[in-house]
Protein backbone atom coordinates (compact mmCIF):
# COMPACT_ATOMS: atom_id res chain seq x y z
CA UNK A 1 0.00 0.00 0.00
CA UNK A 2 1.54 3.33 -0.93
CA UNK A 3 2.21 5.68 1.63
CA UNK A 4 1.54 9.62 1.68
CA UNK A 5 2.40 12.34 3.82
CA UNK A 6 -0.27 15.43 3.02
CA UNK A 7 0.84 18.48 4.66
CA UNK A 8 -1.68 21.67 4.93
CA UNK A 9 -3.20 23.88 7.29
CA UNK A 10 -6.26 24.44 5.95
CA UNK A 11 -8.31 21.81 7.69
CA UNK A 12 -10.73 21.46 4.76
CA UNK A 13 -7.92 20.30 2.11
CA UNK A 14 -6.28 18.28 4.47
CA UNK A 15 -9.48 16.33 5.09
CA UNK A 16 -10.84 15.82 1.62
CA UNK A 17 -6.83 15.04 0.64
CA UNK A 18 -7.20 12.22 3.44
CA UNK A 19 -10.27 10.32 1.93
CA UNK A 20 -9.79 11.21 -1.45
CA UNK A 21 -5.86 8.99 -1.11
CA UNK A 22 -7.51 6.27 1.07
CA UNK A 23 -10.31 5.60 -1.18
CA UNK A 24 -7.53 5.27 -4.04
CA UNK A 25 -5.85 2.67 -1.31
CA UNK A 26 -3.13 4.93 0.05
CA UNK A 27 -2.07 5.11 3.93
CA UNK A 28 -2.58 8.78 4.74
CA UNK A 29 -1.00 10.87 7.26
CA UNK A 30 -1.24 14.90 8.07
CA UNK A 31 0.14 17.25 9.67
CA UNK A 32 -0.70 21.08 9.33
CA UNK A 33 2.92 22.85 9.74
CA UNK A 34 6.63 22.37 8.61
CA UNK A 35 8.06 20.65 11.67
CA UNK A 36 4.98 18.50 12.57
CA UNK A 37 5.41 17.60 8.85
CA UNK A 38 9.08 16.65 9.38
CA UNK A 39 8.00 14.79 12.24
CA UNK A 40 5.77 12.71 10.63
CA UNK A 41 8.38 11.79 7.57
CA UNK A 42 10.53 11.04 10.24
CA UNK A 43 7.84 8.52 11.80
CA UNK A 44 5.81 7.39 8.72
CA UNK A 45 8.25 7.18 5.91
CA UNK A 46 5.73 8.10 3.07
CA UNK A 47 6.68 7.29 -0.56
CA UNK A 48 5.60 11.19 -1.49
CA UNK A 49 4.58 14.45 0.21
CA UNK A 50 1.78 16.85 -0.63
CA UNK A 51 2.41 19.59 0.43
CA UNK A 52 1.49 23.75 0.81
CA UNK A 53 4.02 26.06 0.16
CA UNK A 54 2.87 28.36 2.64
CA UNK A 55 2.86 26.56 6.25
CA UNK A 56 3.26 27.51 9.60
CA UNK A 57 6.73 27.11 11.17
CA UNK A 58 8.70 27.67 8.22
CA UNK A 59 6.99 27.04 5.41
CA UNK A 60 6.76 24.38 2.84
CA UNK A 61 10.86 24.63 1.50
CA UNK A 62 11.98 24.24 5.16
CA UNK A 63 10.33 21.20 4.87
CA UNK A 64 12.25 20.37 1.59
CA UNK A 65 15.66 21.19 2.65
CA UNK A 66 15.17 19.75 5.95
CA UNK A 67 14.37 16.46 4.58
CA UNK A 68 17.22 16.80 1.95
CA UNK A 69 19.89 17.51 4.21
CA UNK A 70 18.93 14.63 6.30
CA UNK A 71 19.41 12.42 2.74
CA UNK A 72 15.59 11.76 2.36
CA UNK A 73 14.90 12.57 -0.81
CA UNK A 74 11.22 11.42 -0.71
CA UNK A 75 9.15 12.59 -4.02
CA UNK A 76 7.69 16.26 -2.87
CA UNK A 77 4.86 17.70 -4.68
CA UNK A 78 3.98 21.25 -3.57
CA UNK A 79 0.01 22.51 -3.95
CA UNK A 80 -0.03 26.09 -4.05
CA UNK A 81 -2.24 29.15 -5.63
CA UNK A 82 1.49 30.66 -6.52
CA UNK A 83 3.81 27.95 -7.68
CA UNK A 84 5.64 30.68 -9.01
CA UNK A 85 7.19 31.59 -5.96
CA UNK A 86 9.04 28.39 -5.57
CA UNK A 87 11.92 29.62 -7.70
CA UNK A 88 13.68 27.00 -10.00
CA UNK A 89 12.20 23.50 -9.67
CA UNK A 90 14.87 22.10 -11.53
CA UNK A 91 17.75 23.14 -8.79
CA UNK A 92 15.55 21.06 -6.56
CA UNK A 93 15.58 17.85 -5.92
CA UNK A 94 12.66 15.21 -7.24
CA UNK A 95 10.12 18.01 -6.86
CA UNK A 96 6.94 19.28 -8.76
CA UNK A 97 4.69 21.82 -8.28
CA UNK A 98 0.87 22.21 -8.86
CA UNK A 99 -1.39 24.86 -8.36
CA UNK A 100 -4.29 25.28 -6.42
CA UNK A 101 -7.19 24.50 -6.97
CA UNK A 102 -6.40 21.19 -8.58
CA UNK A 103 -8.20 19.11 -10.33
CA UNK A 104 -8.30 15.67 -8.24
CA UNK A 105 -7.32 13.29 -11.27
CA UNK A 106 -4.34 15.45 -12.13
CA UNK A 107 -3.39 15.34 -9.07
CA UNK A 108 -3.59 11.23 -9.00
CA UNK A 109 -1.31 11.59 -11.70
CA UNK A 110 1.42 13.54 -10.53
CA UNK A 111 1.57 11.40 -7.56
CA UNK A 112 1.30 8.09 -9.24
CA UNK A 113 3.79 9.48 -11.56
CA UNK A 114 6.10 10.46 -8.60
CA UNK A 115 5.75 7.21 -6.79
CA UNK A 116 6.90 5.21 -9.58
CA UNK A 117 9.76 7.35 -10.83
CA UNK A 118 11.12 7.26 -6.96
CA UNK A 119 10.62 3.24 -7.07
CA UNK A 120 12.51 3.05 -10.36
CA UNK A 121 15.51 4.73 -9.22
CA UNK A 122 15.92 3.23 -6.24
CA UNK A 123 18.37 0.73 -5.90
CA UNK A 124 17.50 -2.84 -6.58
CA UNK A 125 17.12 -5.32 -3.04
CA UNK A 126 20.66 -7.39 -3.11
CA UNK A 127 20.56 -10.96 -3.81
CA UNK A 128 20.07 -13.42 -1.89
CA UNK A 129 23.50 -14.92 -0.64
CA UNK A 130 24.23 -18.14 -2.19
CA UNK A 131 23.75 -21.12 -0.01
CA UNK A 132 25.81 -21.91 2.78
CA UNK A 133 28.70 -24.83 1.83
CA UNK A 134 28.23 -27.99 3.68
CA UNK A 135 30.76 -28.68 7.01
CA UNK A 136 33.80 -30.67 6.63
CA UNK A 137 32.05 -33.89 8.17
CA UNK A 138 28.89 -33.58 6.32
CA UNK A 139 28.35 -34.96 2.59
CA UNK A 140 25.93 -33.65 -0.01
CA UNK A 141 22.83 -35.72 -0.65
CA UNK A 142 23.15 -37.29 -4.18
CA UNK A 143 19.88 -36.00 -6.36
CA UNK A 144 20.71 -39.24 -8.45
CA UNK A 145 21.87 -42.02 -5.97
CA UNK A 146 23.27 -45.15 -8.27
CA UNK A 147 20.58 -48.20 -8.38
CA UNK A 148 20.75 -50.63 -5.95
CA UNK A 149 23.10 -53.93 -5.91
CA UNK A 150 21.81 -56.94 -7.56
CA UNK A 151 22.51 -60.26 -5.23
CA UNK A 152 22.42 -63.61 -6.71
CA UNK A 153 19.61 -65.78 -6.06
Amino acid sequence: MPKILVVDDIPAIVDFSKEFFEDAGFDVRTADTAPTAIAAQHEFKADVILQDLNIPGGGGTHVYETLRAEGDNVPIIFSTGKPETLGDLTKMVNVSALRKPTNPDVLMAEVQKRIAASQAAAPAAPPPPPPAAPAADERPMNPNPPPPPKFPR
